[in-house]
C-alpha cells in the first residue's frame, strides 16, 4: 500500500505552504511564477501526482503573493531566500531538488548559487535568462502576428511599447499584457486531456476562491510584488547567464514548451548550451509556458527519470 501525506501549515510571516508524499521521500520544493503569482495551479493539478511517483512535494506561495498575505513584505531575493531557507528548516530538508517554473527559476538560481550545498537539482520550467531578451521576443513574436493579420491596433500598442524605457513596468506589463492579448502563453491546440485538466483547475473551488480574493483586494498581491522586485532588485533586467554558468553543486535541467512564445530560437540554444546534457533538457512539442498543464505526462516523467 502506497505512503501519501498532506499537510498544509503557516510559517512565522504567514507564507501559504503545503506539503504532499512521504516526509522521507526525495524532496521537490516548487517555486511557482509571478512576480505576484502562485503555486495553486501547480498544486491543484499536479503535486499530488508527483507524490504518488515518490516524491515529498513541497509548494508555497512568496511572501506578499498569491495567499501568503504579509504586510512585512520586502519583496526583495535576500527575504525571498531567507524565506526558503525557513522552509528547509520547518520540514527538515539538508537538500531537495528545486522546480523552478517562469520567475521561479529566477528565485530558484538564486538560492542555489548561495546555497550550492542546499540543491540537489535545478530544473528550470518555462524560465527565462534574460529577461529583456525575453521581452523582446514577445513583442517581436506578437509584431509578427499583428502585421500578418493587419492589425493596426495591436501594432499601435506595441509601437507604444517599445517607446517605454526598457527597464520600467511600462515596458514590462505591456510587453506581458500583449503575450495573454495574443495568445502566446497557451499552446495552439492543447490535446483534450489539458483542455480537461484546465477546465477542471478553472472551475475548482480553490481556484474560484482564490481569483474572487484577488479581485476583492484589487489584485494587490500581483501588483506590489512587481513593483516591489522592479524597484528593489531591478528584476526587468535580470540576465542569469553567468549564474548559471558559475553553479557548482546542483544538477542543472530544463523543460520548455516549443510554442512558449517568450522564448526564441536563440534563447533556447543558449538555455541547452547552458545545460550542456542533451538528456538533460526537454524542448516539448504542442506544449506552451505552462508546461505541466499541456503535457503534464512528459513533464513528470522527465522528473522521475532525472530525480529517481
Amino acid at each position: 500500500m502506497s505512503w501519501m501525506f498532506c499537510a498544509t501549515f503557516a510559517l512565522a510571516q504567514n507564507m501559504y505552504v503545503k506539503t504532499f508524499g512521504n516526509p522521507k521521500a526525495q524532496p521537490l520544493l516548487f517555486l511557482h511564477g509571478g512576480p505576484g503569482g502562485s503555486s495553486i495551479d501547480f498544486e491543484l493539478t499536479t503535486a499530488e501526482k508527483l507524490a504518488a511517483r515518490g516524491f515529498f512535494v513541497i509548494v508555497y506561495d512568496r511572501r506578499g503573493e498569491g495567499r501568503s498575505d504579509d504586510s512585512e513584505a520586502k519583496f526583495t531575493f535576500g527575504q525571498t531566500l531567507d524565506d526558503l531557507n525557513e522552509i528547509y528548516t520547518s520540514n527538515g530538508l539538508k537538500k531537495a531538488a528545486l522546480l523552478g517554473h517562469s520567475f521561479g527559476g529566477v528565485v530558484g538560481t538564486r538560492f542555489a548559487a548561495q546555497y550550492p550545498d542546499k540543491v540537489s537539482h535545478l530544473i528550470l520550467v518555462g524560465a527565462p535568462v534574460s529577461m529583456q531578451q525575453t521581452f523582446r521576443t514577445i513583442l517581436n513574436t506578437v509584431e509578427g502576428k499583428a502585421e500578418a493579420k493587419g492589425d493596426s491596433a495591436t501594432l499601435a500598442q506595441i509601437n507604444f511599447v517599445k517607446k517605454q524605457d526598457t527597464a520600467s513596468v511600462f515596458y514590462s506589463s505591456g510587453s506581458f499584457m500583449l503575450a495573454m492579448q495574443n495568445g502566446i502563453y497557451t499552446a495552439a491546440n492543447p490535446g483534450p486531456e489539458a483542455t480537461g485538466r484546465m477546465e477542471a483547475f478553472t472551475q475548482h473551488p480553490a481556484t474560484k476562491a482564490y481569483m474572487e480574493n484577488l479581485a476583492k483586494t484589487n489584485y494587490r498581491n500581483m501588483y506590489l510584488p512587481t513593483m516591489g522586485y522592479i524597484n528593489n532588485e531591478k528584476y526587468t533586467t535580470i540576465d542569469l547567464t553567468a549564474d548559471l554558468r558559475q553553479l557548482q553543486g546542483p544538477a542543472l535541467y530544463g523543460i520548455y514548451g516549443k510554442e512558449d512564445g517568450l522564448f526564441d530560437t536563440a534563447q533556447i540554444a543558449l538555455i541547452r548550451d547552458l545545460i550542456n546534457e542533451p538528456t538533460a533538457f526537454l524542448h516539448l512539442d504542442n506544449c506552451s509556458h505552462g508546461v505541466f498543464m499541456d503535457r503534464q505526462d512528459a513533464f513528470i516523467n522527465a522528473l522521475v527519470t532525472w530525480l529517481k
